[in-house]
Order: C-alpha cells, then structure tokens, then sequence
C-alpha cells in the first residue's frame, strides 16, 4: 500500500516476529505467531503502548522492545 511518513505496516502472515524502519519514517511490525512461530522464535504476540511495541511470550514474558521516534 502507499504509505505516508509516520505509517506502520503491521502484518502477521510470515510467523516471523520483526520490528525496523524502513525508507523515510516507514515502520515494519510482525508479531510472529502465537500459534507456528518460525526461525526458533517463541509463540509471540505484541502490546502497543506509547509509541511502543512489546513482544511477549504467551507466559507474558517480554523478550523484545521496539520504540517509534
């Protein structure tokens, strides 16, 4: 999709949990999956808070941390 300085793409489909920036301003979020997470990542799911993303555990255990500026 045509994305704006400031957007967050969020998608799930690939199982994989990630958070970066990419081009200007442009964020990539994935929780991974809580049920078949891939490449040895835990059952995951995010919180949004703040500005915030935690990933956490399905034990609500944080083990990844990814702030927007």
């Amino acid at each position: 999709p045509q994305l704006r300085k400031g957007d967050i793409l969020l998608h799930g489909h690939t199982h994989v949990p990630v958070a970066e920036e990419f081009g200007d301003g442009l964020y990539y979020i994935n929780p991974g999956s809580v049920s078949i997470p891939k490449e040895n990542s835990p059952k995951s799911y995010i919180l949004y808070e703040n500005r915030e993303f935690s990933f956490r555990t399905l034990e609500n255990e944080e083990y990844k941390n990814f702030k927007i500026n």
